[in-house]
């Protein structure tokens, strides 16, 4: 399994890096924080973790969003979700056809662990 980490500070890619590891073992993870190197990730069938404010160069500027929004159109049924511990962010990102995400806060919850296995699953 193939996780793309897209748009974190390093601390947070740590930290997410951490979570799938324990929730996904053996997964391959990928930190990209610029179109480059997501583009390596554009037609696989890779997770995209999707940080709300982006950190890095985008051509979408800072809009994680926005860039939720430009997979799904590219790629309708793409496995990415939004990470953000504000709701109605979260309910935008579904809107657009995100998968459900999880916050930050929530690394360590069973909940978030859930919504990653069934990411993965689909």
């Amino acid at each position: 399994m193939n996780v793309v980490l897209v748009g974190h500070c390093t601390p947070d890619a740590f930290m997410l890096k951490s979570m799938v590891d324990r929730v996904l073992p053996g997964s391959e993870i990928h930190v990209s924080n610029d179109d480059d190197s997501l583009s390596a990730h554009g037609a696989d069938e890779s997770i995209w973790l999707v940080n709300r404010i982006l950190d890095g160069a985008f051509s979408v500027g800072q809009s994680g969003l926005e860039l939720i929004q430009s997979r799904i159109e590219a790629q309708p049924g793409a496995r990415v979700a939004l990470i953000s511990d504000l709701e109605e962010h979260q309910r935008t990102a579904e809107s657009l056809g995100a998968k459900p995400g999880f916050g930050k806060k929530g690394l360590y919850d069973e909940v978030s662990a859930e919504r990653l296995r069934t990411l993965a699953a689909d």
